[in-house]
Parts: structure tokens; sequence; C-alpha cells
């Protein structure tokens, strides 16, 4: 009796055991027929006209795709071209050699996972002409291998794509007046967004020196880039720090922090001759996007190493003081606040020194090619030693070291005009006046005594 107890029990199990294993044969089975399903599909046409499909509504452009080659699950294309909308961050965007390394791992939840992404070239053009918006394209057309009706495949098959890594080694970034060239990215998704890390290249904007890009790194969240930081230098030792944000076609405001860039190729071409030296300070950097003009700048700047020579007002100096010096001044100290837009350049709080021999405060605007500046000059008493008069008439008040005269710098920035020298020109004709007059009245008086004695004399008195 108990063993005819024992038969049921026996049977069940023994049916248990076979369905389940039956249900692992056709789990693997499903699972190997969906892998040989998905790299069907990845060598159709279609598969490829979904990945156009869903590159025109990622990066809101027209796009071409190149076919596609194949091993396993790694696919190659030669290149991708964008045109973009009015509604894209870019106007023209190609990459070269395309190789992506897929993944079925994500299929049940209706993604086509791209673990790794590498790109040989890149190239943006943020300037240019724009194309029309792509007409939508309907995925509902794109079959699966083997199936003539995509209604039945339509409801599992995955709509998605998703990048795991990037790699880019030779990107290339263009907008108006400016490039950033030969530089290597690694891209990654990030908070509903990309973040974005770069080394090597070179970056270039307008008259501005040609820099080197050490790291690169960036936030984007449409349509917010974050510019969280980027490191660049020059070649005499000079560096250049970038924080900020951008607005994709709205505006962009960053910081730059700025060490001991050389201030030549900044300045107009005839002043490259009169000043030198390495800046440092901090420069806030506006414009409205797409650029369409100057960007606006403002910070406050200092100068160091510098050297002042070849200015008119410095030879007139130096001709009046006898003081060779005047003619090229090492400057110990220049600093001041600007503000420069399309218009003009204003610069506040302008001080340049050389200690112990001259120093110049002030401010001043540059319009057009235009200056007009109003200084206070201050040099030391023993410079006014062979100037008659400069003491008494223009340098007439002490203070720091230094006697003080106002001055006005106005006129074309390749000669301007200053009020100084004439003032000193006349005190000098003043003084020789007032001298000779004196000497003349000495003269007169002395004679008039020397009359008056012999007067007295021949009346005996």
């Amino acid at each position: 009796m108990a063993a005819d107890d024992q038969t049921p029990k026996r049977r069940w199990l023994k049916r248990t055991l076979i369905a389940g294993g039956a249900l692992v044969v056709f789990a693997l089975a499903a699972v190997a027929g969906l892998k040989l399903w998905a790299d069907h599909y990845l060598r159709s046409d279609g598969f490829r006209r979904f990945v156009g499909a869903k590159l025109s509504s990622t990066l809101k452009a027209e796009t071409d795709l190149a076919p596609f080659q194949y091993q396993g699950l790694t696919v190659f294309s030669d290149h991708l071209e964008a045109r973009g909308t009015l509604r894209a961050p870019f106007a023209r965007l190609r990459m070269d050699h395309l190789r992506a390394v897929f993944s079925t791992r994500r299929i049940w939840e209706g993604v086509w996972q791209i673990e790794e992404l590498e790109v040989a070239k890149l190239e943006v053009a943020l300037e240019g002409t724009r194309t029309v918006e792509p007409v939508s394209a309907d995925l509902s057309n794109t079959k699966g291998p083997g199936s003539s009706d995509t209604r039945i495949t339509q409801g599992w098959l995955p709509n998605r794509v998703e990048i795991g890594t990037a790699g880019i080694k030779d990107a290339t970034l263009t907008w108006k007046d400016g490039r950033l060239a030969g530089t290597a990215l690694q891209v990654k998704p990030a908070d509903g967004g990309w973040e974005i890390g770069g080394t090597g290249g070179s970056l270039a904007h307008g008259s501005l020196p040609k820099l080197s890009l050490d790291t690169l790194r960036v936030r984007y969240r449409e349509p917010f880039l974050f510019v969280q930081n980027v490191d660049l230098r020059d070649g005499s030792g000079g560096s250049l720090n970038v924080t900020g944000e951008v607005q994709m076609k709205e505006r962009l405001a960053l910081l730059a922090k700025v060490t001991r860039l050389p201030i030549g190729p900044l300045l107009p071409e005839d002043w490259r001759v009169r000043l030198r030296g390495n800046l440092s300070g901090e420069i806030n950097i506006h414009t409205p996007l797409p650029v369409r003009s100057t960007p606006s700048l403002s910070g406050t700047v200092h100068l160091t190493e510098g050297l002042l020579e070849a200015l008119p007002v410095l030879d007139e100096i130096a001709a009046f003081t006898r003081t060779a010096q005047f003619r090229r001044i090492p400057l110990t100290r220049a600093t001041g606040t600007f503000q420069r837009d399309q218009e003009r350049l204003t610069v506040r709080d302008f001080v340049a020194e050389s200690a112990g021999l001259i120093r110049l405060e002030g401010g001043f605007q540059v319009e057009g090619e235009r200056i007009d500046g109003a200084f206070e000059v201050g040099v030391t008493p023993s410079s006014l030693q062979w100037l008659p008069g400069s003491q008494a008439r223009v340098f007439t008040v002490a203070r720091d070291g230094y006697l003080w005269a106002p001055m006005r710098l106005t006129g074309p920035l390749e000669k301007p005009i200053e009020d100084l020298s004439p003032r000193l020109i006349a005190a000098a004709q003043g003084a020789l006046i007032d001298q000779a007059t004196g000497t003349a009245r000495d003269v007169l008086d002395t004679a008039k005594e020397a009359a008056k004695g012999a007067l007295d004399l021949l009346l005996g008195r």
C-alpha cells in the first residue's frame, strides 16, 4: 500500500522535471533564436533606416548614413553626414569611420544597446546654412527579417537606441572666426544628457594667439551646454581657464581666467611695438547666439613684465626733462577695469607705474580708431629740475612721492595728441620771461641807484 502511495508522487515529480527541462530548453532556444533574429535584423537595410531615422530625430537634422559592414554584433559604417535644421545646435556634422558594438541584453526592454561607439573623425560647423525640417520617418514600416506583415513585429520590435560610451579620436568644431581642432573626446550619457571629456588639440579665434588644449570637461543637456572646465595654454607658459554656460541658439556666458598670456596679439598692430608684457586677470564673455557681432567683454586685468616705449608723449617728457629713461619705461605695475562691446572699449581705474620714475592714473575710451582719455601724470621732483616753471605752473600737486599734473589724450590711436607738452612749453616760456623781466628790473634798479648817487655827488648832497 505504501508503495502504491509513492507512485503518483514519483509520476508528478517526473513530469515536473520534464516540464522544467522543457521550459529551460525552450527558453534557451528562444534566447538563441532571439539572438539569431537580432543578428539577422542588425544586418538588414531596415535596421540602417531605423538608425538613420533615430539619428535624424535626435540630432534634429537631415542625415545620410553610409551602408553597414558587419563582424558579429560589431557594425561599421564609412560615414555619417547631417545637415542641421533650425532646431539643431549645428549647421553641419560629419563623422568618418564609425564602429559600433551592439548588445542584445536589453532587447526585452525595447532597446538596441550600443555598448561602445568609436569615431575616427568628427567635424561640426556651428555656423552655416540650415536645411528644412525633415519628414518624420514611419518606423512601423521597418520590417523584421523574414516578416511580411510588420504588425506582427511592431509591438515588440525595439524602438530605442542607447549608447554606453563613445570615443572620438579627432574632433573639429568651427564657429564664426574660431576653430577647435585635433581634440580627442570621450562621451557618455549622464542625467538625461551627455558628459563630454576631451584632451589635446588647439584653439584659435580671430586675432587671438593660438592656444593648445590641455583638458576639456563639459556637460550637455538640451538646450544647455555647461562648461565645467576648459584648460588652455600657449607656447610661452601662459594659460587660460574657461567655465560658464551656453544656451544653444540663445546666449553664451563664459568666465575666462587668464594667467600670463602675452598681450601683443590682443593689441592693434600699431600698438604692439609700444606695449609689451604678460596679461593676467578675469574676463567675462557674453554674446547672443548665433554670434552676429563682437562679443561683449568685461573684467579686471593686470600686466606683468611690462614695457612701454615709442610713445610720443614719453618722447616729449624725455626731451623736456633731459631724462632718457622716459623713452623706454619698464612697468612695475599696470592694472585696469575694462568693458568692450561692438562700439567701444572703456577702461576705468587705470594705473600704470614705473616705480621711482612716473605714474599714470585715469581712464579712457576707444571708439572706432580714436581714443579719448583723461589722466593724472605723476613724476618725481628730480625729473623736473630741467623744466623751468613746471613745478609752479604744471605739476602743482604733491602726492605719493610724485608731483602731479592733469593730461588729456585724444585723437587717432596711431598718433594720439596730448595736452601736457604745450603746457610745459608755455610754463618754461613764462618762467624765462619772468626771469628776464626780473633781471631787467634788477639792472634798471641798479642804474637808477647809480644815477641817483652821481647826482647827489654833483650837488654835494
